[in-house]
């Protein structure tokens, strides 16, 4: 383990770079918020608890695996050179959530 961890310098980042964007000096310089989604139970804690952060999604478990493989097969992502994957998204039992990056904004 780094020495630095728990002291606030991954989040200080992740901050940094949802702002960098927020402010539109990313992609096309466009200013937009920016989605993060995690399964870290400290990482969610924070964002829950910061005015920076709003949380807009939460899942307990994972999507139907079945489900995910046939609509990978049905838009021909499924398939590679002649033949059908048989992996997809999903099936997991880990709680993800997603989180939207507000800045300095008010909720």
């Amino acid at each position: 383990m780094p020495e630095w961890q728990g002291a606030g310098v991954g989040t200080a980042f992740l901050n940094e770079i949802m702002q960098y964007h927020l402010e539109g000096n990313g992609r096309c310089q466009r200013k937009y918020h920016t989605y993060f989604h995690t399964s870290h139970p400290q990482l969610c804690g924070y964002m829950r608890n910061s005015k920076k952060w709003k949380q807009v999604s939460a899942k307990l478990n994972g999507d139907n695996k079945v489900r995910s493989i046939k609509s990978l097969q049905k838009t021909g992502k499924g398939i590679q050179d002649g033949k059908k994957l048989t992996g997809g998204f999903g099936g997991h039992f880990r709680a993800v959530q997603g989180f939207k990056y507000l800045g300095n904004e008010e909720i």
